[in-house]
């Protein structure tokens, strides 16, 4: 499964350098940025261009539902039925570095697992606090 990491300034660049610093070299994991000075179409032909190297699978994780770069990644989506391609929003480390994991597993199975997975991702110190004092 190839994945593509989408969003607003350097993020996606940014995710894809953090996650290495984890995992080291993720080769199946490519990034495009979205800058002030692009539009619509300059990040369509961006995400082409990173598409049309892949046969596998593609996973797009984008930062921001319907921002540009999900839009883009939508319509790309639709534009190339005949791809697997799947598309999930709320990008963040460490959804991305899940997905890199599991990456050799099937796409559905890797989505899904991502959406069950996102809940557990934000915590709220002052609540993890007080669950673990009452515990003890």
């Amino acid at each position: 499964m190839k994945i593509i990491l989408v969003a607003h300034g350097k993020l996606a660049d940014e995710m894809k350098n953090s996650t290495e610093m984890i995992y080291g070299n993720v080769p199946q994991c490519s990034s495009v940025n979205f800058y002030n000075n692009e539009g619509f179409d300059s990040i369509q032909n961006k995400l082409k261009n990173t598409i049309k190297h892949s046969k596998e699978p593609i996973l797009i994780m984008t930062d921001l539902f319907c921002g540009t770069p999900y839009n883009a990644s939508c319509a790309i989506s639709i534009e190339m039925r005949d791809r697997d391609i799947e598309i999930i929003s709320g990008m963040s480390l460490p959804l991305v570095l899940e997905a890199v994991s599991m990456s050799s597993n099937g796409l559905t199975e890797v989505v899904n697992h991502l959406v069950d997975l996102s809940s557990d991702t934000v915590k709220v110190f002052s609540q993890v606090f007080i669950e673990e004092e009452e515990e003890l």
